[in-house]
Formats: C-alpha cells, sequence, structure tokens
C-alpha cells in the first residue's frame, strides 16, 4: 500500500485562542487574518439570558480557533490594532473536540 505524502502532517493542533461578540470587530478581524493568510475556524455559542442581565452584551459568542503555528502572527496582528485588542476576550486553551 502507497502511503499518502501528507500522512505525517500534524492536524488537530488548533487553540481556541480568544473570542468576540462584537460583529463588527469579528468582521475586522477576518479581513485581517485573509489579508495575512491565517487559517481559522469559528465555534459558536449562545450567551446565556443571565449573563446577558447581569453583564450586558451580545446574543451570542464567536471563538476564533487558530493553528497553534500561527499564534505569533495572530499576536502580533492584535498588537499592530489596539482598539481591536481591546474588544476580544483571551482564552489560549486546546481545542479537544476535533470537528472533522
Amino acid at each position: 500500500m502507497k502511503e499518502l505524502s501528507f500522512s505525517n502532517v500534524k492536524i488537530h493542533n488548533e487553540v481556541e485562542l480568544f473570542c468576540v461578540s462584537d460583529m463588527k470587530t469579528k468582521k475586522q478581524l477576518e479581513h485581517l487574518f485573509l489579508e495575512n493568510r491565517i487559517s481559522y475556524f469559528e465555534k459558536w455559542e449562545e450567551i446565556t439570558f443571565i449573563h446577558r442581565f447581569f453583564w450586558g452584551g451580545e446574543r451570542s459568542r464567536c471563538t476564533f480557533c487558530i493553528n497553534e503555528m500561527q499564534i505569533d502572527k495572530v499576536m502580533e496582528i492584535l498588537q499592530e490594532n489596539p482598539s481591536l485588542q481591546e474588544k476580544v476576550y483571551m482564552i489560549r486553551r486546546r481545542v479537544e473536540k476535533t470537528y472533522f
């Protein structure tokens, strides 16, 4: 049996880097990631009524999951854009679930 050329590639090494609930900020981050060829995927979650009642905010939150090899570049992008950096909540934990 012939071995596939990508069989030695490390996969499932994504990190939940940060989350954002402001959709305008989300769009700006997506644009910057596309410009800089950063691969990512999004995890969406609904925010509970109690959380919205006591702390305010949006109905949903988007978590950006980034390949761990690109985290330095993402952090550089955030440092270059302090207005965006203020609007994200840093998580930085390993993605435990495999989505594909």
